[in-house]
């Protein structure tokens, strides 16, 4: 008996060395990540996206991002770097792919005023004529190197197309899942802010080292750019014109959820997607390098557990205050990652279920 205990004992012991020496995945950085913030008030989860319509075809896999077209048409990006478009047939949903871009995931989506529908998927910057299905390639350049995880866009109206780069390091090899979790594991500011000018076809960096560059939304009056930072959980503003011109503004930060794409209504509110409120399981991380260090040697499935998914829709002015929020109770709609608003309804898209949500706003909010 002592025998077997000493040799399991020293099998034990083996693998933990073997563990600790395992080369790592990641270089983690600590953040002494705060408390997220209580949700009550504008924030409390009354759960009425449970109302929304949930608008399904077997051949969407997600839909990280939405389009509405001006036929009413509704486009979505898919995993595989098609083009899905979507038309009410009354009682039910009718699909084609309009065309296939690349074989990386499409994650951004906005029609520019030249009618063009704009792509951002994870190689490069996109342009469709949604009629005739032909692509163009826009840009595949980065700041200093080719694109390997462009994330969301949007367009001002003199066709520049501001658009963010997620992760440089953690580019998307081909799926798009790894890379998330492991430039969340690091907590290092991989992620850029880009302007691609329609006049010169040139790509312009504006701003560097962020965290987890996301979300996109040109403000009500095109002076200026909203952008998140997913593992920062903040919302900042990069100045166009003004005194400020060229200045970066946080504008909300510790955020009460995970916050993915944000868009504006072009009247002063912005419609914020929070994947899922936020994760214990990210805290741990951020706060503890060395043990997240060992842990991101194991599986993903092992060690990353956001818990109950609890996507919600956070909408703020643009000043950051906390307006109202509209929770998804059930988990429905899964990571919610974009919401387009269009005349009285929010277009919801999804990270993680094959459906896009329609809901219509209480009146007041």
């Amino acid at each position: 008996m002592v025998r077997l205990l000493v040799g399991v004992l020293s099998a034990l012991v083996l693998l933990f060395l073997i563990w600790l020496a395992w080369p790592a995945r990641v270089d983690p950085a600590f953040w002494d990540e705060p408390e997220p913030p209580a949700l009550t008030g504008a924030l409390e989860p009354r759960g009425r996206l449970a109302e929304a319509e949930l608008i399904r075809h077997e051949a969407m896999e997600f839909s990280e991002d939405v389009a509405i077209g001006a036929d009413g048409a509704v486009y979505a990006g898919q995993p595989d770097g098609s083009l899905l478009r979507l038309r009410d047939a009354g009682d039910s949903w009718e699909a084609d792919t309009v065309a296939t871009l690349t074989d990386k995931p499409v994650l951004g989506l906005r029609f520019g005023p030249d009618g063009r529908l704009y792509a951002a998927a994870s190689d490069a910057l996109y342009a469709v004529d949604v009629e005739s299905g032909s692509v163009e390639v826009l840009t595949r350049q980065g700041g200093s190197h080719p694109l390997g995880f462009a994330d969301d866009l949007d367009i001002g109206p003199d066709g520049t197309v501001y658009f963010t780069e997620a992760s440089w390091k953690f580019a998307n090899p081909g799926g798009h899942e790894i890379s998330y979790h492991l430039d969340m594991a690091e907590n290092r500011p991989y992620g850029e802010l880009l302007a691609w000018d329609p006049a010169s076809g040139e790509t312009r960096l504006l701003v560097d080292e962020l965290y987890f560059a996301n979300g996109v939304a040109m403000a009500s009056d095109n002076r200026s750019v909203f952008f998140i930072e997913t593992y920062r959980y903040r919302l900042s503003r990069y100045w166009l014109e003004g005194p400020r011109a060229g200045e970066v503004e946080i504008v909300a930060e510790n955020l009460p959820g995970i916050p993915d794409g944000v868009s504006s209504d072009g009247e002063g509110r912005l419609y914020i997607a929070m994947d899922t409120q936020r994760a214990p399981v990210m805290r741990l991380l951020h706060r503890n390098p060395f043990l997240t260090r060992m842990i991101t040697k194991l599986p993903e499935w092992v060690w990353l557990r956001p818990g109950e998914v609890r996507g919600f829709v956070l909408v703020t002015d643009e000043e950051g205050e906390y307006l109202d929020s509209y929770h998804d109770p059930d988990g429905r709609l899964g990571f919610i990652a974009n919401v387009v608003p269009r005349e009285g309804e929010l277009w919801i898209g999804s990270l993680t279920e094959g459906v896009i949500g329609r809901f219509t706003p209480p009146q007041g909010g």
